[in-house]
């Protein structure tokens, strides 16, 4: 493969990625779709990371002109400045949504069922009709444990109409 075929397939790799990264983020933001794009954006973030270092190793040389000029250097005291704000700014103390979830994850299943269900026996039929046994498992982090699943399976199945 010659080179420019690699800094072709490189840079378009980055701005198909880009593009598909790009507008689910905004989708999220807006929470459309958010069940189906969430997770396609995390894992194409990283790919996106691999195919931009792609892309800077096989246009580097092209690149360095850029690094030099004022406007780059401007942009990224810019974006720096951004960053930081962020984290100056971010909220102090625990994820709210991480408390709740480790509460309902870790709490008594005849409390946590109820979140999703109405009723504690049928909470019971439909996980063993999906063939999870509780087995004196208190919690719906040692259910998932005994049964070698992610706790958000075991949510999933409960709340399912």
């Amino acid at each position: 493969m010659t080179k420019n075929q690699k800094r072709d397939i490189a840079t378009s790799v980055t701005t198909l990625i880009f593009l598909v990264i790009g507008t689910t983020g905004v989708m999220m933001f807006f929470h459309i779709f958010d069940k189906y794009t969430k997770e396609m954006h995390e894992i194409l973030g990283l790919v996106f990371i691999v195919a931009v270092f792609l892309h800077v190793f096989f246009n580097f040389n092209s690149m360095k002109q850029y690094f030099k000029k004022k406007t780059f250097f401007i942009i990224s005291i810019l974006t720096l400045f951004t960053v930081v704000m962020f984290v100056v700014n971010s909220p102090k103390g625990d994820n709210p949504k991480r408390l709740i979830i480790e509460s309902v994850l870790t709490s008594n299943i005849e409390k946590s069922f109820l979140l999703f269900v109405d009723d504690m026996d049928f909470a019971k039929i439909k996980l063993e009709e999906a063939g999870i046994k509780i087995d004196g498992a208190k919690t719906i982090d040692e259910i998932a444990e005994k049964n070698n699943l992610s706790p958000f399976k075991i949510i999933n199945i409960l709340n399912l109409k």
